[in-house]
């Protein structure tokens, strides 16, 4: 009886663990998806991953609130860059709040090619926090937090123009 109840438990501690271990590795898939359609300049597409009532606020911008604002948001950000900008995210950790919701801190670097002139363009860095939740089985980001490296203060995210 002792045998089995410690199998039991070293079972169930194990079957633990892989989910964590699968969830993280759900989170990253969810980040490097979000970062490929970062890179095609898609507003809805990215809009997409957020959910209805999400929030984000970058940088010093004012709170934007659902995923239509977050969509114009980034419509509008979009339009101010070059095409040839793209973007590296990395996670710095996760720490899993609840089986449904987690806290992402990561770091972000814009940089890429201009289009025209063919130049590297100037890297930009970025640190920020994500809340992702479960929806209907699917990670959404619940809230979105990035901001400068500390020092630098961007007025209005996005000049490439």
């Amino acid at each position: 009886m002792k045998v089995v109840l410690k199998l039991v438990l070293l079972l169930s501690v194990m079957s633990g663990s892989f989910a964590l271990a699968n969830e993280s590795d759900q989170l990253k898939d969810f980040v490097n998806k979000y970062e490929e359609t970062w890179q095609s300049h898609d507003a809805k597409r990215l809009a997409d991953y957020f959910a209805d009532n999400a929030d984000m606020i970058v940088g010093i911008q004012p709170r934007i609130v659902g995923r239509e604002a977050i969509e114009s948001w980034w419509s509008q950000y979009f339009s101010r860059i070059d095409s040839g900008r793209v973007v590296s995210i990395s996670i710095e950790s996760i720490s899993n709040l609840s089986p449904n919701i987690a806290l992402l801190n990561v770091h972000s670097t814009t940089g890429g090619t201009h289009s025209k002139t063919r130049e590297v363009m100037e890297s930009r860095k970025a640190r920020g926090t994500w809340v992702v939740a479960r929806v209907s089985g699917n990670w959404k980001i619940a809230a979105l937090r990035m901001h400068s490296p500390v020092g630098e203060i961007r007025d209005a995210p996005g000049t490439d123009n």
